[in-house]
C-alpha cells in the first residue's frame, strides 16, 4: 500500500523545513521526549540547519523537554544527558540550538493535585489532567517568559500510523 509519504525524499522535506525556517523570524520549539517521533524532529531540524551556510542561521530552535518530576530516575538521567549532548553538539557545530529541561509550577505538580487537592490518579484518556499541568504548561511558560512571544513555530513530532 503506498502512501502520500512515499512520493518525497528525505532531501524534500529538509528543503521544505529550510524553506519554512527562512520564511520569518519567528523561533522554532521543538517539544522533547527523547521518544522516536520527537527524536526523529529534532535530528531533522539538526540536519536541515548544519546544511544552511552559517550566516542563514538566523533564529534559534529551542528544544523543550519537561521534567513532569514523577519520572523514573533512569529515564530522567537518560534525559538530561540527551539535553547536554544536544547542546555540545549544537556549540560543536555552530547550530542555533538551546535545549532545556521545563518544569512545573509547584502549584501543578502530581503530588500536589494528587495528595494536596484530592485529584484522581489518571487512569483513563478521558480525565488526563497531567498532561496539560506537567508538560504543556510549563512549556507554555518557558515560551511566554523566556521568549516574550505568542507567535513561534511549534515542531512535534507525529507518526502515520503508531508502531
Amino acid at each position: 500500500m503506498s502512501s502520500f509519504f512515499d512520493k518525497f525524499t528525505i532531501d524534500d522535506l529538509l528543503d521544505e523545513m529550510e524553506a519554512v525556517y527562512l520564511n520569518d523570524k519567528r523561533p522554532w520549539i521543538i517539544g522533547y521526549s527523547s521518544g522516536k517521533d520527537s527524536s526523529c524532529v529534532l535530528h531533522l531540524t539538526f540536519k536541515m540547519l548544519k546544511r544552511l551556510p552559517e550566516n542563514k542561521r538566523h533564529k534559534t530552535v529551542y528544544v523543550i523537554s519537561s521534567d513532569t518530576l514523577i519520572e523514573n530516575p533512569i529515564i530522567l538521567d537518560f534525559l538530561k544527558y540527551n539535553i547536554e549532548l544536544i547542546n555540545k553538539s549544537a556549540t560543536e557545530y555552530n547550530i542555533p540550538i538551546k535545549a532545556q529541561i521545563a518544569y512545573p509550577e509547584f502549584s501543578d505538580t502530581f503530588w500536589t493535585n494528587v495528595i494536596g487537592k484530592g485529584y484522581p490518579t489518571p487512569k483513563s484518556i478521558q480525565y488526563r489532567w497531567c498532561t496539560e499541568r506537567l508538560k504543556i504548561r510549563p512549556s507554555n511558560k518557558f515560551i511566554q517568559e523566556k521568549l516574550n512571544k505568542e507567535d513561534v513555530v511549534v515542531l512535534l513530532g507525529v507518526r502515520q500510523a503508531e508502531s
